[in-house]
């Protein structure tokens, strides 16, 4: 880093750490330190990141993220943004490997980064995941939620190519696959985070049952319509695009998606259900949802 970087500080609650994270590289944050925060001030529950951003970015950044956290209302509170600073230097390597420790998720799967390939995994299956910029390291409830839902499906080998839509550092699809699926497509609109997955499959060496696009749904690399479907997306983009996802997911196919606030459960049902599935609220966790969606 150099003196044209700046840095904001923002204290919030932990549950949002994940999402954060990834709405402010998408506005070209190079990356985010997460302190480890011990001081009396900081609420239980919260915890603390710095921001970086160009300097001649960062006052629009700064009035972007406090309308963000705002609009999330009640469940990002409380939160605390400081003004910017001069950023000093920072080994993110570092602070990849002290802040991404292995991470059981669900019954069955275990997120490891690369350097903890030794690590006693027990009979888990394990994910190893190299901690970048692109959203979905695993810790954020919704992303952990689709996770222990695809852990409940009887029959995901039965169910032929999985379409995973923003996908991100390609976590959803790496499960998909350890845990039984044929093959999983990938898309996101973010060409960073597609690099950013293509590596982890290679990690994983599953190129050959994983292929990850650079693409903004409705298009993708497969036709469809697909037996399984994961959205960890936003509220706006199942307004916007409901019917390309109805006819995406097959007859008899489920949809299973996430990225809702609690507060847009009853909204995304109505939607669901006016679109041909039957839908109901599977799992929440801080203030988030999932639903679980079988196609009529």
């Amino acid at each position: 880093m150099s003196r044209f970087w700046s840095q904001l500080e923002l204290t919030l609650p932990v549950s949002f750490v994940d999402w954060v994270s990834a709405e402010v590289v998408e506005w070209g944050s190079p990356g985010v330190q997460i302190l480890d925060d011990e001081r009396s001030d900081t609420p239980p529950g919260s915890c603390t990141l710095i921001i970086f951003f160009d300097t001649d970015a960062v006052d629009d950044a700064r009035g972007r993220l406090s309308a963000f956290l705002t609009s999330l209302g009640q469940q990002a509170e409380p939160f605390t943004l400081g003004t910017p600073e001069p950023a000093s230097e920072v080994d993110w390597a570092r602070q990849w490997q002290h802040h991404f420790p292995p991470l059981p998720l669900g019954e069955r799967l275990l997120v490891l980064p690369p350097w903890e390939r030794t690590y006693d995994s027990g009979d888990r299956t394990v994910i190893l995941l190299q901690p970048g910029m692109a959203f979905g390291t695993g810790h954020h409830p919704t992303t952990a939620m689709i996770v222990e839902r695809l852990q409940d499906l009887p029959d995901l080998d039965e169910r032929g190519t999985v379409l995973d839509i923003g996908c991100g550092s390609g976590i959803l699809s790496l499960a998909a696959v350890r845990l039984g699926a044929e093959r999983a497509v990938g898309i996101d609109q973010d060409s960073e985070a597609v690099t950013s997955a293509r590596e982890n499959v290679a990690l994983n060496e599953l190129e050959d049952r994983i292929d990850i696009s650079v693409a903004r749904f409705p298009d993708r690399p497969e036709t469809g319509p697909f037996r399984l479907v994961l959205a960890n997306v936003y509220f706006t983009f199942f307004q916007q695009q409901i019917q390309a996802l109805a006819e995406a997911t097959a007859s008899g196919g489920v949809l299973l998606a996430s990225g809702l606030q609690e507060t847009e459960s009853d909204s995304i049902l109505d939607l669901l259900r006016a679109h041909g599935f039957e839908a109901e609220v599977t799992d929440g966790a801080g203030g988030w949802v999932a639903v679980t969606a079988l196609r009529s």
